[in-house]
């Protein structure tokens, strides 16, 4: 019984000659083969977007916490901080905050 199969499994992609060769160079450089170049081809790829997901998260959480340093700096009361908020919505794009 082949265990591989139940916690892995086998694609298959196409390339081009050229890109063919230069993975296989790549390869040949690293003293790896094919397989392992295009796995870290695909760990590079999906750590680049949890990376960019973090970092919009971490926009979002720092516009929050600008929009609220300004309010309470501005005296804004929750009125003007809704409309606040709307304006902000409207100019940036969006602004997801809990309390709006």
């Amino acid at each position: 019984m082949k265990y591989k199969s139940l916690t892995q499994k086998a694609i298959t992609a196409r390339f081009s000659i050229s890109e063919y060769q230069k993975i296989e160079e790549l390869a040949e450089q690293n003293g790896s083969n094919l397989a392992e170049v295009i796995r870290e081809a695909w760990r590079s790829y999906k750590k680049k977007n949890d990376i960019a997901k973090e970092l919009e998260s971490l926009k979002a959480t720092l516009l929050k916490q600008t929009f609220e340093v300004c309010s309470a700096v501005a005296g804004l009361s929750e009125d003007e901080r809704v409309e606040a908020i709307s304006e902000l919505k409207e100019r940036l794009g969006g602004l997801d905050h809990e309390r709006a």
